[in-house]
């Protein structure tokens, strides 16, 4: 009897371990960003907010990061040992995890004021990633708050996900670095076409988690920056300047500003909406809050009218 449930015991231990191991490889390891050198007319400044950013950074559950400056003083240490200048060589040291993008810092001093400026690159083009660059400003003795805002910044551009961080996160102009893949959250909502199309035609885009998040507000800061993208492409003058970067407006709010982006559109009031507005969303809704979704409705109406008329001309 002890023999069977000796033997029983083991077959338990094993199926635990082949079970934890399965586990453990169906785990995708996060991305790896490996933080280069940061450049900057005042050294010791420079390096103390390479310092921010790697410690920032390094709070992610989404993103592995790889500090190059310690990885080449680790390598300088393992030549060493091969050598026989400081000890034993490792028969078999570990190894480094490879990089997918590579982050480059630029600290400026001027006077008063430093800008601080990230761009993150994909290491196997070596190229800068599409929204994947940042920059602030502000005085020099809040170099610290500027380099923890910078850092939070970049990380939501390149994972779409926040940082446990005790000061306020503020919009993005725009949502970061394309994703390689569509997570199809979208598919649900009754705007679906108007989204799908909107990403086609590269209006709006997808999170770097390749959510669309259909239901999330728009702020004003977005949609200041949405307005002057398209601004290039239809010639219009859109007046709008959010009080503040979280601002929120209503749809019909949001349709008074897009008219203004076609010379040829009629001018358009909260209380007289133009028809493609009323095409797009119903009443209720043009008094509802801007989300994406219908903020991806308006567009595919005013879009139509605009291309309509262009072929008629």
């Amino acid at each position: 009897m002890g023999a069977v449930c000796r033997v029983l015991e083991r077959r338990w231990v094993v199926w635990l371990t082949v079970g934890l191991l399965s586990a453990a490889c169906t785990q995708t390891a996060p991305p790896t960003l490996a933080i280069g050198a940061f450049e900057g007319n005042d050294e010791p400044l420079t390096q103390a907010v390479r310092q921010q950013v790697v410690q920032l950074l390094s709070r992610s559950t989404h993103l592995q990061v790889a500090d190059r400056a310690q990885i080449r003083a680790v390598l300088q240490e393992r030549r060493l040992r091969e050598l026989g200048l400081t000890g034993e060589p490792e028969d078999s040291p570990a190894p480094l995890a490879p990089a997918h993008r590579l982050l480059l810092g630029r600290v400026s001093l001027v006077g008063s004021q430093v800008q601080i400026e990230l761009s993150c690159y994909d290491v196997r083009t070596g190229t800068t990633l599409t929204g994947g660059s940042e920059t602030l400003s502000g005085a020099r003795q809040e170099w610290e708050s500027l380099a923890q805002r910078v850092a939070e910044r970049m990380h939501r551009r390149l994972t779409g996900k926040s940082l446990p961080v005790s000061f306020t996160i503020e919009p993005l102009p725009d949502e970061g670095v394309p994703p390689e893949t569509d997570a199809r959250d979208y598919l649900s909502s009754p705007y679906h076409a108007s989204i799908e199309r909107a990403l086609q035609r590269g209006w709006m885009r997808l999170y770097p988690d390749g959510t669309f998040r259909p239901d999330e507000p728009v702020s004003g800061v977005y949609f200041q920056a949405l307005l002057q993208r398209l601004k290039a492409r239809l010639g219009g003058t859109p007046d709008y300047m959010p009080e503040k970067p979280d601002e929120t407006l209503t749809c019909a709010q949001a349709v008074r500003f897009l008219a203004q982006l076609s010379a040829n559109q009629p001018r358009a009031s909260y209380l007289h909406p133009p028809e493609w507005a009323r095409r797009a969303l119903s009443p209720s809704e043009l008094r509802a809050p801007l989300t994406r979704a219908r903020l991806a409705a308006l567009l595919a109406g005013l879009m139509q009218t605009v291309q309509s008329r262009e072929a008629s001309e």
